[in-house]
């Protein structure tokens, strides 16, 4: 899966590209994620800005993650233990590999990141995504 203008930061928990970063873990709260069939497979994860004053100088009020060419997602379940409040907010992120693919407590380290690796998402009340796909790109919205 090509990542076309972003790689995955070096703590695993933001995106990172050129002339910025985002912080998923502290900033941004997941809010969206939405499959498509036609015209073509796709998948949309979206999140928006804290209102946390710590995310103040963020300036991105929402980011979205557009994959193109969907070839593999997998979902896993969150743990009931833990509070909804939990739900939105980013544990880990990382490239993972499809012998993994039923791992989602491991995390991989991206510099041997192979191409054809999946991009694995976990959130702090244990759910997570798992996504292959031909590309996907970084959507920025001040």
């Amino acid at each position: 899966m090509e990542l076309t203008n972003f790689a995955v930061d070096g703590q695993y928990i933001g995106l990172e590209w050129p002339k910025g970063h985002a912080d998923l873990h502290n900033n941004f709260n997941f809010v969206r994620l939405e499959y498509q069939l036609h015209p073509r497979v796709g998948l949309v994860l979206e999140w928006t800005k804290s209102a946390g004053s710590w995310a103040r100088k963020e300036p991105y009020q929402k980011l979205r993650l557009v994959f193109e060419g969907v070839r593999y997602l997998k979902i896993r379940e969150r743990d009931p233990e833990y509070p909804f409040s939990e739900d939105d907010t980013v544990a880990q992120i990382s490239r993972t590999p499809p012998e993994a693919r039923d791992e989602f407590e491991n995390m991989y380290f991206n510099e041997d990141a192979q191409p054809h690796y999946d991009l694995t998402i976990g959130f702090q009340s244990e759910w997570g995504i798992k996504v292959n796909a031909d590309t996907v790109r970084l959507e920025l919205e001040s």
